[in-house]
Formats: structure tokens, sequence, C-alpha cells
């Protein structure tokens, strides 16, 4: 007997998304450009920023910025990672920092090299987002709200960071809901020690649905920053989820 639909039951379809992205990068007055920016998949995206205080930083955020999403690639397929995503976190970022220490270990290394991380893995409601160094996450959803938090002691300098030591990193975790219309965003020390919270919020919060829009903004940024003074490297990159059609 085929069966009657009760016409009081009613089909709820999930909104359609999608998930845009963008970066921006200048070199500064350095000679080189010491910042990495990644991502896989629009799951994963990834921002490193070589210790300027130490010799070999784009090699060093390079190496980390390629071992992380490689990490990811790999780490995800294990059932047990993905369901823990601080987990995961943690076994990228060992993963990535016994690379680096390993590095110096290789002639013409000795000298040390070292970098930050920043790691952001997108989920359907959620993201989880891990750092170490002095690079900054925020979540914009018409307020901005700070992910992470800087390593550094009260003078200023940096705490931790990739290839400081071999063993016993923890990476700062952190998750937040990310739902449609929410902005992602990702920036290296370059942007932030010239640029306040509410001045990044002024700049983003127009950034629009569309990846043209968020290019927009990021070279926008990035030209803000130049106009306060800035000369380091500087790397943003703005990830938002948008409803579809």
């Amino acid at each position: 007997m085929r069966g009657v639909r009760d016409p009081r039951l009613r089909v709820f379809k999930l909104p359609k998304e999608a998930i845009i992205f963008a970066f921006a990068q200048w070199q500064g007055s350095r000679s080189r450009q010491e910042d990495f920016v990644g991502n896989f998949k629009d799951e994963c995206f990834v921002v490193c920023d070589g210790v300027s205080g130490l010799p070999h930083g784009d090699v060093a955020a390079n190496l980390a910025g390629e071992t992380a999403l490689w990490a990811y690639k790999q780490v995800r397929l294990r059932k047990g990672y993905w369901a823990d995503k601080r987990l995961l976190i943690r076994r990228i970022f060992r993963s990535t920092n016994l690379t680096i220490w390993q590095k110096k270990r290789e002639p013409g290394f000795e000298d040390g090299l070292a970098t930050t991380l920043l790691v952001a893995i997108v989920g359907p409601m959620t993201i989880w987002v891990g750092s170490v160094g002095d690079s900054s996450a925020w979540v914009y959803n018409g307020n901005l709200l700070r992910l992470t938090r800087e390593d550094r002691d009260r003078s200023g300098n940096l705490t931790r960071a990739l290839g400081y030591q071999r063993l016993g990193l923890w990476p700062n975790a952190s998750q937040q809901r990310f739902l449609s219309g929410d902005l992602l965003i990702l920036a290296t020390d370059g942007i932030t020690s010239v640029l306040s919270p509410k001045e990044v919020s002024a700049l983003v919060k127009n950034a629009g649905d569309t990846s043209d829009g968020l290019t927009n903004t990021a070279q926008e940024i990035i030209r803000k920053a130049r106009n306060m003074g800035a000369t380091d490297n500087m790397t943003v990159c703005l990830v938002k989820r948008i409803a579809l059609p």
C-alpha cells in the first residue's frame, strides 16, 4: 500500500552556501617577502610570517605554510583527528614545527630560522583557529571578534614561534560560529601593528559578497597600513561565507 504524505509535514531545505576568499601582500622595505599565504579546497587557510630577527625568514615561512597544508590534507583523513578539530590543529602544528626544527640541522641553516603560523579550518557552521606567534584572526559579523592572542611579552618581544624548540609547542586554539555573511580576517603583524581593530572593522564592513569585492577590500587594507607608515612585510587573507541564490 502506498503511503500517504501528511500535509502537516514540511520539508526544509538547507540554504546553499559557498566560501569565497581573497588575499593581498606587500613586501614593504624588506629585501624579500617573508610572509606565506595559502589554502586547500576552501577548507584550510594558512598564514605564516618568518621571524625577522633570524635569517632565512622566507624559507621558514614557505616551508611552514606548505607543510601545514600538507599535514592538513593527510591528517584530516583519520577519523579520530577529523572528529576533534582541536586535536587536528595540534597535530598540524606538531608536524610543522618538527619540520622547521629539522631544517636548522641542514647545511647553511645552522644560524637558525623560525616562523609564526596561523591555521584556520572552515566547517559548515564553525571555524577552528590555531596560532603561534603574532599573526591575528578575527571574525566580522557586524562586530569584530578577535580569535587569537599575540605571543609577546610586555616589551613586545616574540615569545613563541615554530623552530624555537623541538617539542612541547602547543598552539593557541579557539573556535567560533561561522554563518552566512560572516567574514574571517587573517593578518600578519605588519598590518596589525599599525591598524586598530576599529580601523579594520571600518575597512571590511562593506566588503560585499563577491571575490572582486574581497580583493578590493584586502588591497585597501594594505594601502591603509602603508599610509599609516607600515614598512614591514604585510599579508591579509579574507574568507567569507555567502548565501547562494
